[in-house]
């Protein structure tokens, strides 16, 4: 570490005819280098990339990272055809294949650990290259529709748009229920949108967008982990990731009127807890059952009993009235807009729990918590660089001694 090469690798990667050459190379060397004992010691290639506001370089490292996983995309999308789900269905696989492996099917593209690794810490440590995630690159000429939405759009700190990992987050929920069930994963994944909802809320923006298929995403969860219950607790507290998904409806219900784009979209979240109603009254018989028996899972179990609160409020004060509505109007079975129209017209005698601490979640932070995990991939990228290193490639040696001597 002693004579540093940070220098030449920006120069690789600001020069494009270099960058073609040894752009991929550049970024997975600097983010080895910026993981070298990073923990035990003052690393400098941390300091100088944290700093690095040179637009060319951020730019030229952004188009190598969005190179490297469109080709990704491509060649998992050739080797498996029959998976159809687009963009972000082929993109969640490549990050939930990083963490499990299902005995029944795994990926036949191997993950590129050392791209993401460098996305993630150039987003990490440097706030100038979280613009460049935002932007188009004419070098590149992509086939895909691209995932970011009009420039109108918003733009969260992580520099792309709300939709966009929402519609991540969603597709992760829906193609990861498994015998194998990644939990923490799971965990992660309702947590940033957790954190999403606390922006809007706080930066009162209101995204135009198909929240119904979050909220279906969300039941669709709890179903999974009511119907596995006692295989899912034999390894895993389901109780916790059950508590965050009901805080999530709990922060629509109580601050949906901050960031819902329209009133209506506020009646529908009602219409969906009311239509799905038998999935919470269940979860809250299962935690019921366990709260009130001792044993490991009471207090978090007892967590749950007190979140749904509001929750089962809205649906025992919906219910009777759209029974009543039925009968009254000899309808065997109301049509969505009937249901709406119910619960339009009684809003005012609901009675809702003023519930705290719904829009406050732990900060990101690498160390202690993830540094393990960190030095394990570190050490599987290393093995694999060593691996696949071409000896023909030998002569980056030569290309990074000139640009060192560059002044």
């Amino acid at each position: 570490m002693i004579n540093s090469i940070f220098e030449a690798i920006l120069q690789i990667l600001s020069d494009v005819s270099s960058r073609r050459q040894h752009g991929y190379d550049a970024v997975v060397l600097l983010a080895l280098l910026v993981n070298y004992r990073k923990y035990e010691s003052v690393n400098p290639y941390i300091v100088k990339l944290s700093i690095l506001d040179d637009e060319p370089t951020l730019d030229g490292m952004g188009m190598v990272v969005h190179q490297a996983l469109t080709e990704y995309n491509r060649q998992y999308k050739d080797k498996e055809e029959e998976n159809q789900g687009g963009f972000f269905s082929t993109l969640t696989s490549m990050v939930g294949s990083m963490f499990i492996a299902d005995t029944d099917e795994k990926l036949s593209v191997q993950t590129n650990e050392a791209i993401l690794l460098a996305l993630y810490e150039a987003v990490h440590l440097n706030r100038n290259f979280i613009t460049v995630l935002a932007q188009s690159h004419p070098e590149i000429n992509m086939a895909t529709t691209p995932a970011i939405a009009a420039p109108t759009t918003p733009t969260t700190p992580l520099g792309t748009t709300p939709p966009s990992l929402d519609n991540l987050m969603v597709e992760f929920i829906v193609t990861h229920m498994m015998k194998d069930f990644p939990m923490d994963l799971y965990l992660r994944c309702v947590q940033i949108i957790h954190k999403l909802i606390c922006y809007q809320k706080r930066s009162r923006i209101r995204l135009h967008y198909t929240w119904r298929e979050l909220w279906s995403a969300l039941i669709n969860l709890l179903k999974f982990l009511l119907s596995n219950e006692t295989v899912l607790l034999a390894k895993h507290n389901i109780f916790h990731l059950a508590l965050l998904v009901i805080n999530l409806f709990n922060m629509f219900i109580t601050y949906g009127d901050t960031f819902l784009p329209t009133p209506s979209s506020y009646d529908e979240l009602y219409y969906e807890i009311v239509r799905m109603h038998q999935v919470f009254d269940n979860l809250h018989c299962m935690v019921l059952r366990v709260s009130t028996n001792t044993g490991q899972w009471k207090e978090p179990a007892s967590k749950v009993t007190h979140a749904l609160v509001n929750i089962r409020a809205i649906i025992n004060h919906f219910n009777p009235k759209i029974e009543s509505y039925a009968a009254v109007n000899h309808i065997s079975q109301l049509s969505e807009d009937q249901v709406l129209e119910v619960v339009r017209s009684n809003y005012d005698t609901l009675t809702l729990k003023l519930q705290d601490g719904l829009d406050q979640f732990e900060r990101y932070s690498e160390q202690p918590k993830e540094a393990a995990f960190f030095k394990e991939l570190v050490r599987s990228i290393s093995l694999n660089v060593r691996k696949n290193v071409s000896l023909n490639t030998l002569s980056q040696d030569i290309l990074l001694k000139e640009f060192s001597s560059i002044s």
